[in-house]
């Protein structure tokens, strides 16, 4: 029984390295300006809770070089995820914001589901 369970873990780790790897080598053959790129990094890692405190910085460069609805709403997940649910609202409205800037007819229902929920828990 441990074996399979230290098995588990190998494969885990390995997964985990590969997101590593190419998030890594995504951002490094990314062009100066390419904000995506930095954030869609940043996401992977996020979701699979690696090599955050890089994730954080890609998503902080890719803000730096382009705000956009999504690299806003990723910022906005972050901070949830680390319990600063005051700055996550911060960064949805200035999603909903771009977006509804960018498109007046934009829909921003998922934006305001979270953005209820932070009011709805008292912020």
């Amino acid at each position: 029984m441990a074996l399979v369970i230290l098995l588990g873990t190998v494969s885990w780790t390995k997964a985990e390295d590969r997101t590593i790897e190419k998030t890594r080598e995504a951002v490094e053959n990314a062009s100066p300006h390419d904000w995506y790129t930095l954030a869609v990094s940043a996401e992977k890692c996020f979701k699979k809770k690696v090599n955050l405190k890089q994730a954080s910085k890609w998503l902080d460069e890719s803000l730096a070089i382009a705000e956009t609805p999504y690299n806003l709403e990723l910022k906005g997940d972050y901070f949830i995820e680390n319990r600063l649910p005051d700055r996550a609202l911060e960064f949805y409205v200035r999603a909903m914001n771009e977006m509804k800037e960018k498109d007046g007819n934009a829909d921003v229902s998922k934006l305001q589901k979270k953005i209820s929920k932070i009011i709805d828990i008292g912020g």
